[in-house]
């Protein structure tokens, strides 16, 4: 029976031995096939000769530059402000910001004193509070820049530009207080033009810590930089009121609500002073510098520098109209600002 068996398994063997030999290395008996492996040899030959390259980016060799600037010519409007467009304001701060405007500190900005009056814009201009009637008492000088040195830079260079604003006291401590625009200003020093309420006005410089009277006299009474008439000049009260009185405190309100233009005409760093009131038709010189200043050098040392609006101690008054331009002539009808710093 096991010889059967054994003769009877024997093709069996056979095919499956024929099957084996005839499957191929790799053959998984599928359809799919595997893909050869390639050799160490065949790896090396294969691989790239050289690391590719990135497409390289082109850096222009020209940075952007700015749109040329218009040149500085005469009558070209620097700064304008009538402080209309604003509504009324009754905050000192949010006053100040509408008008970007910087109110300095001594502690940030090294400024003389802290700003203690009271800014508000109504009715179209700027109203200024700084002085209490009922209590008899004022704060101290403030100063709040309108634009620092490098607004100037281009106008210094020109050489010439003017400064012109309307102001109207209404009250004040004594007569010497005064409400101004102040020219050339740094930490160091700056030029002003003190019109006070009582009626006189002097061109003076502060500089390291001293103030320099810069106003010429003149036999003639061609300027009026005086406390009281003399054979050297007169006084502003004199000259636009035609009050003969000498400054003293008992003539201390000449120019309570008057109002009047300044005009502030700067050239190579030396300031000539006009001034007109609301019903005269021509303004009057009432200062230009003297052979001292030019020989001191102090205007021309800090000519180019900002512009701030100034409170002189304890006043209260109206401005309005502040308006800066280059060169000597009137001021544009046009008052679009077009100048560039």
């Amino acid at each position: 029976m096991k010889n059967v068996l054994r003769i009877m398994m024997l093709p069996v063997c056979l095919a499956i031995l024929a099957g084996l030999a005839a499957c191929k290395p790799g053959d998984d008996g599928g359809n799919n096939t595997q893909t050869a492996v390639p050799t160490a040899a065949e790896l090396v030959t294969a691989a790239p000769t050289s690391a590719p390259t990135e497409q390289a980016t082109e850096v222009p060799t020209d940075a952007p530059t700015e749109a040329p600037k218009p040149p500085v010519e005469a009558g070209m409007m620097v700064y304008y402000e009538d402080f209309s467009g604003y509504g009324d304001i009754d905050d000192t701060y949010r006053a100040a910001k509408a008008l970007g405007w910087e109110i300095l500190s001594v502690a940030v900005d090294h400024a003389k004193n802290d700003w203690t009056a009271q800014l508000a814009i109504k009715d179209g201009a700027l109203h200024v509070t700084n002085y209490s009637e009922e209590k008899g008492t004022g704060g101290t000088d403030g100063y709040t820049r309108i634009f620092d040195e490098m607004t100037m830079k281009r106008v210094k260079e020109f050489g010439s530009y003017t400064l012109q604003y309307d102001v109207t006291y209404l009250s004040a401590s004594n007569y010497k207080r005064y409400i101004n625009f102040i020219t050339e200003y740094d930490a160091e020093g700056y030029n002003s033009y003190h019109f006070r309420i009582g009626g006189y006005g002097n061109n003076q410089t502060w500089y390291q810590g001293t103030w320099y009277t810069l106003d010429a006299n003149d036999g003639n009474d061609l300027y009026a930089a005086k406390k009281k008439n003399d054979d050297n000049g007169t006084t502003v009260a004199y000259k636009l009121l035609g009050i003969e009185e000498p400054m003293d405190e008992n003539t201390h309100n000449n120019f309570a609500n008057v109002t009047v233009t300044i005009r502030v005409v700067r050239v190579d760093g030396l300031a000539t002073i006009y001034m007109k009131t609301a019903d005269m038709s021509e303004f009057l010189k009432v200062s230009a510098p003297s052979e001292a200043s030019e020989d001191r050098g102090i205007e021309k040392s800090l000519y180019g520098l900002g512009v701030c609006f100034k409170v002189g101690g304890g006043i209260n008054g109206i401005v309005d109209n502040v308006a800066i331009w280059t060169g000597t002539g009137e001021m544009p009808a046009d008052k679009t600002v077009t100048y560039v710093p």
